[in-house]
């Protein structure tokens, strides 16, 4: 909310650069309500329909929307899209990560079989954004193995099985295909 809506540079200079912080369902949400309008708001949908615009937008970054507007943030703010960020990376239904617990704790066993769609996922999301790459190989590395409660007999209520499915809900509202992207002039 302290964050102004401002400007986002038509070109950028040689020896300069700008960064787009990346966007999620949840983020482009609160920047609607806060301020009234899809942001980033690009100069030109470049003759494509808006949804479909804002669909690539959002999942691959490109286009940058230079000459248009956005919420510039503040140090504060920027904190908090950090802190979104790295609940995002934690919810990552693998492995030894908390979405990895919430997925066993869903699927028990079976859990093991997401795990080469979520590889294949991540190294697909590479393309767009690098650092999904080194994700995957720690992942890979780290996060085949799911640590095993001590009673696995007991079923869970409903509502612990609720906040379990209500992470990885968390997870996909906060998730971010390109997390930071950098315009070098």
């Amino acid at each position: 909310m302290t964050s102004e809506v401002g400007p986002i540079p038509a070109a950028i200079a040689p020896g300069q650069g700008f960064s787009f912080e990346g966007n999620s369902l949840f983020y482009l949400g609160l920047k609607y309500a806060l301020h009234g309008e899809w942001l980033p708001a690009p100069a030109s949908f470049g003759g494509l329909p808006p949804l479909v615009y804002w669909l690539r937008y959002f999942l691959t970054g490109i286009p940058a929307p230079l000459g248009g507007h956005d919420v510039l943030l503040n140090q504060v703010a920027w904190a908090g899209w950090a802190g979104l960020l790295i609940t995002m990376l934690n919810l990552i239904p693998a492995g030894q990560l908390d979405g990895g617990h919430a997925l066993y704790v869903l699927f028990g066993k079976n859990a093991a079989k997401a795990m080469p769609f979520i590889l294949v996922t991540l190294a697909l999301l590479g393309f767009v954004w690098q650092g999904w790459w080194l994700w995957a190989v720690l992942i890979y590395w780290f996060g085949r193995n799911h640590a095993e409660p001590l009673d696995q007999i007991t079923q869970l209520d409903t509502g612990r099985t609720l906040v379990a499915a209500l992470v990885l809900l968390i997870f996909l509202l906060i998730f971010m295909p390109v997390p930071l992207r950098l315009i070098v002039g």
